[in-house]
């Protein structure tokens, strides 16, 4: 199969959503809710419109197949459920964005205080 429709930039893409928060521009729901997905099941409708939301938010999204654009999730360890987005050939690690954004916004309301 040839290559995926440009997929660095698509990957990058993604990355500029996942690290663009929620509602995190003016007006505009463009963004992930990666806390409404990671909460409950895969095959809540969650995880539909997490794919559609997606797709509105990056249309090129819409050209993939579902194989090729998909949620899956594994367990690790005992408590852990880790889901994964697969683009293509690529899994991206949601809970490791989630806890990223976490820390982020964590350390954005420390470190915040001398922004000019």
């Amino acid at each position: 199969g040839g290559d995926m429709i440009g997929r660095n930039k698509i990957l990058a893409m993604l990355d500029h959503w996942f690290n663009s928060e929620i509602n995190g521009y003016f007006g505009s729901p463009y963004g992930p809710d990666l806390n409404s997905l990671l909460m409950g099941p895969l095959d809540s409708p969650v995880a539909n419109e997490f794919i559609n939301k997606m797709k509105q938010d990056i249309p090129i999204l819409q050209q993939l197949s579902a194989d090729q654009l998909a949620l899956y999730s594994q367990n690790e360890g005992l408590e852990t459920k880790v889901i994964y987005l697969k683009v293509g050939d690529v899994a991206i690690n949601l809970n490791q964005i989630r806890d990223n954004q976490m820390s982020q916004s964590m350390q954005g309301e420390t470190y915040d205080v001398d922004a000019s």
